[in-house]
């Protein structure tokens, strides 16, 4: 096959065909060819070829990769290195050899090269950059530096050639999702302007930041550091500094530069915000922290093992999936809650027990040999206890654990031990009193809070440390982190009594500029928003960014100015902003409002072409909702009509109904789904609904298109 000689290389180093590898295309045509086949012999050309053409780089980088797929590492990063002592700015040596590096030494080994390899490389290959980054972002999930993560992520986004950057979209996109990591992690954070009076001083901070804005996060802060030596005063080159040295995984360094940083703020708020990412930062390099164990115990006699827990009242039975299949093969016999105390015949609503663990007892399937077992699930502080208790129930039926048999799930930093807490739900009391235990106890804590000594305050009070008006950043920061821990643990309380109880001044509000995205924003000022400025399109991009984030109080902002807004509200979809304002209003227990915005939502997709499977949707969520409290005087109506609307024409809904009900620990309505004497029957189709008669169509149930 002919090849114009001026058309550029096939080896990708985007010169001329004439100017590059023209010589050694047979010999590579060749070499691809063997590849395929005859792996063995493509690596014989591949040396051959190298030992004549020093100098070309594809023949070096493709040696190099056969070699590492053979499991062949240290000879192939021989092969690049010897290479780029003699070619030290090839950039596809470099990318190949610094992706070698991460994956047998990993990042922090292998920085250098990795941030040469992303200078060189960023113009000629960015694909290889983004590659890298994306990699880079997996090591740091796994060491727990997600701002790390999230900036790796976001370069490969911006460099990644099309056909990948979806999927590299949609990777970001859950990162930014995950209430595990604390909320402010998982948005991007801003450099802060510097003034330098000093011309040459200015040129090296311009220089920091053009290699940070390519992922050169440690030349960047190594730069400024050599600015903070001569400008120590200098607050926002603290600042930047720490954001350099998090991008980068440094974790200690990035919190003792973001804590001098907010020494020396002069603005407020701004000083409070970076004072509080740099109390999270300590939090997450802490060693004060706790853990969730999970403890696995043989045991046999299945049956028996069960009515012995039955017969405990310790141990509440709990819905379990019992199709849920693991790993070996077995399944979920029942699962149980341990409780604080046991279970009266006559439980008080208000002073239900907590759960000290959660016990899985997995079967044999009879087929793939999985082991009976039971899984426990405690606080570290709790597993041996909670094992204790439910080998002492168990008796002959459970036998000794082996040491591999406890494996740790996850590990929290200490202070969201004050907000870690499960209350056993009993049935018949529904959601919305759960929900009222659950606030009761979050004000308890948010007291306790006020009165618990922190590492970050110098083992004061929060109550004692804000008397020193000089505190009053570090006071603001640790309300800051208060919220995020809140909001990790599944709470978004209003803090502002907190602060107000501190003598914490309230947050000044923040003014989006025309045609600024909110995105650019931190998520730490999202709370200063001022929502009455921004446009329709700002105000749609705010409450896509929080839905994303899912923070309560956040989101009830973002949707309470769009519902204002008509034609922001029918760009954002006028179904799911009602959906979501009823989502918000559920969680804060106004079922009333969440009953209104479900008449909204009905209203708003009225005309729509498939109006009446809309309805069912709707109806069913309002019921999901209303269930919450089974003694809702509007539950009655609503099942009613869901009986007289859907019944007779979609048959299949009565059960999930019927089912609805039970779970919900809401027996005593079932009997309003009686079907009507004289009522008609008949199967509905959509075709039919369209037509205004019966057809016979395919059958429709929710959830199937």
């Amino acid at each position: 096959m002919a090849h114009d000689p001026y058309s550029p290389c096939v080896c990708g180093s985007g010169k001329k065909m004439k100017f590059c590898c023209q010589d050694i295309l047979p010999e590579m045509v060749r070499v691809e060819k063997l590849i395929e086949n005859q792996p063995e012999a493509a690596e014989k050309l591949l040396k051959t070829l190298l030992q004549q053409h020093k100098d070309k780089e594809v023949l070096v980088t493709q040696l190099a990769s056969l070699m590492t797929s053979r499991g062949g590492h240290a000879e192939a990063r021989q092969q690049l290195v010897d290479f780029l002592r003699e070619h030290p700015d090839e950039p596809r040596a470099l990318l190949a050899l610094a992706d070698l590096c991460i994956g047998t030494d990993g990042f922090p080994a292998s920085r250098r090269i990795v941030h040469r390899a992303f200078q060189l490389g960023v113009r000629q290959f960015p694909g290889g950059v983004a590659m890298l980054a994306s990699a880079i972002a997996g090591q740091m999930a796994r060491m727990g530096c997600a701002m790390a993560v999230r900036e790796h992520l976001a370069l490969a986004v911006r460099l990644a050639p099309q056909e990948r950057r979806n999927s590299l979209l949609m990777q970001l996109a859950n990162f930014e999702s995950q209430r595990t990591i604390p909320y402010p992690f998982r948005g991007r954070f801003s450099l802060l302007d510097v003034e330098l009076q000093d011309e040459t001083l200015a040129k090296e901070e311009m220089r920091a930041r053009k290699v940070s804005q390519i992922g050169c996060w440690e030349p960047a802060a190594i730069l400024y550091t050599r600015l903070v030596e001569k400008v120590p005063q200098d607050g926002a080159l603290w600042h930047n500094l720490g954001l350099f040295h998090a991008w980068d995984g440094r974790l200690k360094e990035a919190a003792a530069a973001l804590h001098k940083a907010a020494e020396l703020i002069e603005d407020y708020d701004t000083a409070v915000e970076t004072e509080a990412l740099a109390q999270l930062l300590d939090l997450e390099v802490s060693e004060e922290s706790y853990g969730v164990v999970q403890q696995a115990v043989p045991v046999h006699s299945m049956s028996a093992l069960l009515t012995a827990l039955d017969n405990d009242p310790r141990f509440a039975r709990v819905l379990s999936n019992d199709r849920e299949e693991q790993e070996d093969g077995s399944r979920i016999a029942a699962e149980f809650e341990l409780l604080t105390a046991p279970l009266a015949d006559k439980l008080d609503p208000n002073n239900l027990p907590d759960v000290v663990a959660d016990v899985t007892v997995l079967d044999n399937d009879g087929e793939r040999g999985g082991k009976p077992r039971v899984l426990i699930v405690a606080l570290d502080s709790e597993i041996d206890a909670a094992t204790a208790t439910f080998r002492e129930v168990a008796g002959e039926l459970a036998q000794e654990p082996e040491e591999s048999d406890r494996s740790q799930l996850s590990r929290m930093p200490q202070p969201c031990r004050l907000f870690d807490w499960k209350i056993h739900h009993a049935d018949k009391l529904g959601s919305s009193h759960f929900r009222q235990l659950d606030k009761a106890r979050l004000t308890d804590a948010l007291q306790q809070w006020l009165e618990t000594p922190l590492e970050s305050l110098a083992a004061k009070t929060p109550v004692d440390f804000a008397k020193d008006a000089n505190n009053l950043v570090k006071v603001g920061g640790s309300v800051i982190v208060l919220d995020v821990i809140c909001n990790r643990m599944g709470y978004d309380p209003d803090l502002s009594d907190i602060r107000s109880r501190l003598g914490i001044p309230a947050p000044s509000p923040i003014k989006a500029e025309a045609g600024q995205s909110i995105t650019s924003l931190p998520l730490l000022q999202f709370g200063r928003l001022a929502t009455d400025g921004l446009s329709d399109d700002q105000v749609i991009e705010f409450a896509n960014r929080i839905t994303l984030v899912r923070h309560l109080r956040l989101l009830e902002t973002a949707i309470e100015t769009l519902v204002q807004r008509p034609e922001a509200l029918k760009k954002f979809s006028p179904m799911r902003g009602h959906l979501l304002r009823a989502t918000v209003a559920r969680e804060k227990n106004d079922l009333k409002l969440a009953s209104k915005c479900f008449d909204d939502a009905r209203e708003a997709a009225e005309n729509e072409p498939d109006a009446f499977r809309t309805r069912l949707e709707l109806d069913i969520r309002e019921l999901s909702c209303r269930l919450d409290d089974p003694h809702d005087p509007e539950l009655p109506q609503l099942l009613s009509e869901i009986r007289e609307r859907y019944f007779i024409k979609i048959p299949e809904i009565e059960e999930v109904i019927r089912e609805e009900l039970v779970n919900s620990g809401c027996d005593h309505l079932l009997s309003q789904l009686e079907k009507t004497p004289g009522a008609a029957a008949g199967l509905w189709t959509p075709e039919s609904e369209k037509a205004g008669s019966e057809s016979s169509g395919k059958l429709w149930v929710p959830g199937q298109d």
